[in-house]
């Protein structure tokens, strides 16, 4: 086995990994993320429904909820996202039993400390067909 005296530099410094996608665009924010587009991903058992969503550009980390309701505005399940790592998250939440076909929508909230910055509703049904969306 080898063993290096010394760590190896490959030249890089933390300033010119890029962040984002286009190094010449002005940063962001550091507190406004937002949502510009989703995928609801009901899945064909009726289980589970994946929400994919895609954010702006970010130098924080971004906070958010996810809560699928009912038509009577029942939170049936909630998750919580603090630091979001990745800039197409995808969190899979488990649904109740519930008949193929019922009615339901997915709560997207971006937060910023106690503020909501954006919700996003994307109505869908239980066991249906994915539904895909820009935000604008």
């Amino acid at each position: 086995m080898r063993v290096f005296a010394r760590p190896y530099n490959h030249g890089l410094m933390p300033d010119d990994l890029p962040l984002y996608d286009n190094a010449n665009e002005a940063l962001p924010p550091p507190d406004d993320v937002r949502v510009t587009d989703y995928r609801v991903m009901p899945w064909p058992d009726g289980t589970r429904v994946t929400v994919e969503m895609g954010l702006t550009p970010f130098r924080v980390f971004p906070a958010m909820d996810i809560s699928i309701v009912n038509t009577d505005g029942d939170v049936l399940r909630t998750l919580s996202c603090v630091g979001a790592l990745e800039r197409r998250p995808a969190p899979t939440l488990h649904l109740p039993t519930l008949p193929a076909g019922t009615q339901l929508a997915a709560v997207i909230e971006m937060l910023a400390g106690e503020d909501i910055r954006q919700r996003v509703i994307v109505p869908f049904t239980v066991g249906g067909p994915i539904l895909k969306a820009t935000v604008s």
